[in-house]
């Protein structure tokens, strides 16, 4: 075999070595899928050229070799709750590959890859095994012709190892696999009966490494196949795998890939990373990578879709981090260690690294305070749950526990696997259906069902950039979610035209609205959307009827539409201003464009000074004030982006892209409308900016005329509340500020007034001691606030020298308070941590403390005799 060679070595070999063939080195793709909704994340190195074997789309080259960054958490290809338990799966990894579109074929790339292997890598040619689908032939013959394998190691499979398809129809053809035996000491299921090793028999011995997939046929509808007009070669081989087969290890985490994570896993908790550590210690290997990989392209934290699946990954790693002794936030330290030894290859890790750390610390801050406030509620459910006959976690308190307390439903379901119970998921289904639909209760509006136009519609030519109204045919009409002719007064309808001036809601700026004409009969357009390129026009009839194929008139509100044209160009230079001001991690995640004002979410993690907003303002408006021009060209995204065209990582792009530029200044991939020059805008004013999750901030602003209706708004207020004060405007921060002095002084003399009735109470208190031998006690209900309860028992354990005392009281009708305290010489006898918690749980609540002090709480006044008698229970202790 080849000397040691490190990964970014074998990388670099894979890459050269088809260079050298021919092939063009393409960048790897964002693991956030461009323009294809089937997928959640990046799973393959063939997802970028999926348009080229379904016939959409072309490259300027034919030939193609890359490293592909790819991640399995979702759908059929989901890797998530394996991985830590082998050593092999994971979320995240580097997919290889070299592609032909319609130029070389099976010959090249069976010849190419057993030069690889064997020449170049020197792989032991014993070992290998090439595997062919059982009709194909042509490969069978080309391994023994072109390549010296054992024809003994040539095995023929069926469809569901040797054919590949991309879906139910569409391109798809045979493969041929290459594996590798790794020795009878790799077997992982020696313990199964009747298990015997082979190629494809499921155990870890025959590992697959390369996967050539020639794809040179066509799954028509009916299940049948046709020969496809240009045959296409796509390989796969999976980068983390053969290194560990190259360095000769075990395992994957065993290469330099993770050895140094591990590394600094060990560093941080102060563990070896061994058999018990092992699990726990791969799974945050693996997750740091795909969290960290997905931040970097753009995917935030959030409760749906992508985000949801890395907000997932990263509970699942604190979850198994807590195992190793990790109670604070710790998995953003690890960060830096990704950087430096992936960031050469993927720069966006090490360029965008202070983002992803401060991300990731946000996130784990905030998932940590959920564990502290829930898991202790959870361990007492664990313990009744295990007491139980069959052995369960009843929905009621599963849905207590996610929807009151915020534990993540699979977290819950971990808990329960690893303590051997079984989860009622079918009362807790019950339970979130029941609330969903108290939330569609709430919800007065009907839903559109799609699939009535779902490949009916053609595509809607948009006309508003040239005209706000015009002529168009009614191609279809829903109503009621059906399809009609005719439609006629006072009926709600869904309309499709074959051209209009309304732009739909799409990247972030909400629908035009407007009216829909025929001679007096008129329709009012409430929202606009799109759906497979059709403009969906929703609106009501005000009179008259309409009916498919009648010529209609179209008119646009052109005034609210220039009102969002301001917003959207301002959002570009909000954004330009952002990156300038902050940084360039400062990225879009988000926006929504409205007329009254614009929405700004973008990846930040900590609020913007006063300094920065200021700033920011500034910039935006100097360029508001040059009025530069705002110029509007088509070019293909590769054009696009190598001009310095910004592209929003959520937003989906063809090849062809429209780029928005005010001139000299920003440059963004956009399909939006926008003002002609920068001084249509007016004054920009960011009105408010927050936090919406961890790591990400919103900017909200106000454009053009809204801006000075809200400066009109404060320029009135400012002089009402003058009058109020009785002050000249410049003077108002002063007399707040001693209004402010006068309150402070008076809450100190109310203070004082309490700290001496306080005073007077416990001289009161202190008469009803009773005499218990040698020590003192009180235990008495009071009227006493909680201060000044602390401030009693400090009193007590001053004066007595031995003794116990226990105040509990009734703030409110449906809260209890309790303290207890011990002197030194009895605290060891008489707990006051122990008298706390035992009467709380009489009072409905909880708590406890110090053997010298101690406070709790519960919420049924009613009890309260109870556990004053049940406090008594200690003189029993005493008189011993």
């Amino acid at each position: 075999m080849v000397n040691f060679m490190k990964s970014n070595e074998l990388r670099k070999s894979f890459l050269d070595f088809f260079k050298s063939k021919g092939h063009t080195i393409v960048p790897s793709a964002s693991l956030v899928p461009d323009n294809d909704p089937t997928l959640l994340f990046t799973n393959a190195g063939m997802n970028q050229f999926k348009d080229i074997f379904l016939g959409k789309g072309k490259r300027n080259f034919v030939r193609a070799v890359d490293t592909q960054k790819c991640m399995r958490v979702s759908g059929k290809h989901n890797d998530l709750e394996d991985v830590g338990k082998d050593t092999y799966h994971h979320t995240f990894f580097e997919m290889l590959g070299n592609w032909s579109f319609g130029d070389y074929y099976k010959k090249e790339a069976i010849l190419w890859a057993w030069e690889l292997l064997t020449t170049v890598w020197k792989l032991p040619k014993e070992k290998l095994y090439a595997t062919v689908h059982n009709s194909d032939d042509e490969a069978l013959v080309l391994w023994k012709e072109t390549t010296d394998i054992d024809e003994k190691h040539i095995l023929k499979f069926g469809d569901k190892e040797n054919f590949w398809e991309m879906g139910a129809a569409g391109p798809c053809g045979p493969c041929s696999e290459i594996h590798i035996d790794r020795g009878e000491d790799a077997c992982d299921k020696k313990w199964v009966r009747g298990h015997h090793c082979s190629v494809n028999g499921g155990c870890a011995r025959y590992i697959e490494l390369w996967n050539l997939v020639f794809i040179q046929y066509n799954r028509k509808e009916d299940g049948s196949l046709e020969p496809l007009p240009s045959r296409h070669v796509d390989t796969g081989m999976g980068f983390e795998r053969i290194v560990s087969v190259v360095q000769g290890k075990k395992s994957n985490y065993d290469t330099n890939l993770f050895s140094p994570i591990i590394s600094k896993i060990e560093e941080l908790c102060g563990k070896k990373y061994q058999e018990e550590t092992g699990m726990p210690m791969r799974v945050i290997a693996d997750h740091i990578r795909a969290l960290s990989f997905a931040t970097a392209d753009g995917v935030m934290p959030s409760n749906e879709g992508k985000g949801y699946v890395i907000r997932k990954i990263l509970r699942r790693a604190i979850r198994y981090g807590k195992r190793l002794g990790f109670d604070s936030p710790f998995l953003h330290s690890i960060v830096d260690v990704l950087s430096e030894t992936m960031g050469e290859v993927f720069p966006e890790i090490r360029e965008r690294k202070e983002m992803i750390k401060g991300l990731i610390l946000s996130e784990e801050e905030s998932f940590f305070k959920t564990l502290n406030r829930g898991l202790e509620k959870l361990d007492d459910i664990v313990k009744i749950a295990a007491q139980s006959k069959n052995k369960t976690i009843d929905g009621e308190s599963i849905f207590m526990l996610y929807d009151s307390l915020g534990l993540p439903i699979d977290f819950i379901e971990n808990v329960a696997e690893d303590e051997g119970l079984k989860l009622d998921k079918k009362r807790f289904d019950e339970l979130m259906e029941g609330q969903k639909e108290r939330a569609r209760a709430n919800w007065k509006g009907e839903a559109f069902d799609f699939s009535v136009v779902s490949g009916k519609a053609v595509p809607t030519k948009y006309v508003g950039e040239e005209m706000p109204e015009s002529k168009a045919s009614i191609q279809w009409i829903v109503k009621n979610n059906s399809l009609v002719e005719t439609a006629v007064e006072n009926d709600d309808v869904v309309l499709i035209f074959d051209q209009t001036p309304f732009y739909a809601e799409k990247g972030g700026q909400i629908g035009d609205i407007g009216v829909v004409e025929k001679d007096e009969m008129r329709i009012a357009v409430a929202n606009t959307k799109i759906f497979e390129d059709a403009v969906l026009h929703y609106g009501r009839i005000i009179n008259g009827s309409f009916k498919k194929g009648d010529t209609v008139f179209l008119r646009v509100n052109q005034e609210r539409k220039n009102a969002i044209a301001r917003n959207h160009t301002a959002t570009h230079l909000i954004h330009k201003a952002l990156k300038n001001t902050v940084g360039s991690h400062a990225a879009q995640s988000g926006s929504l464009v409205g007329p009254e004002r614009l929405r700004f979410d973008f990846t930040h993690s900590k609020a913007l000074s006063k300094e920065e907003i200021e700033k920011i303002e500034n910039e935006v408006n100097q360029i508001v004030l040059q009025n530069l021009p705002v110029q509007i060209n088509c070019m293909s995204k590769e054009e696009a982006v190598q001009t310095g065209a910004v592209a929003i990582f959520e937003e989906k792009y063809g090849q062809v892209v429209r780029v928005v530029e005010v001139a000299g200044y920003s440059k963004e991939l956009c399909g939006g409308t926008h003002v002609k020059r920068s001084g249509d805008i007016g004054l920009v004013k960011i009105v408010q900016e927050t936090s919406i999750s961890a790591g990400t901030r919103r900017i909200e602003a106000l454009t053009g005329l809204n801006s000075l209706e809200n400066y009109r708004d404060y320029f009135y207020k400012m002089k009402e509340i003058s009058t109020l004060f009785n002050c000249a405007e410049e003077k108002i921060l002063a007399k707040i500020a001693l209004l402010q002095d006068n309150l402070r002084q008076k809450d100190k003399e109310i203070e004082e007034f309490k700290r001496e009735a306080a005073k007077s109470g416990i001289e009161e208190l202190f008469k009803k001691s009773i005499k218990v031998g040698e020590h003192e006690v009180i235990i008495e209900r009071v009227n006493f606030e909680a201060d000044a309860m602390l401030q009693a028992i400090d009193a007590f354990k001053a004066k007595v020298k031995s003794g116990y005392i226990f105040l509990i009281s009734s703030p409110s009708e449906d809260k209890v308070a309790i303290a207890a305290g011990s002197t030194k010489s009895l605290m060891n006898i008489v707990k006051a941590g122990d008298i706390a918690r035992e009467t709380a749980k009489i009072v409905g609540g909880g708590g406890g403390g110090r053997p010298e002090l101690a406070q709790a709480g519960g919420k049924d006044p009613s009890k309260i005799p109870e556990a004053l008698e049940k406090a008594k229970e200690w003189l029993e202790v005493l008189k011993k």
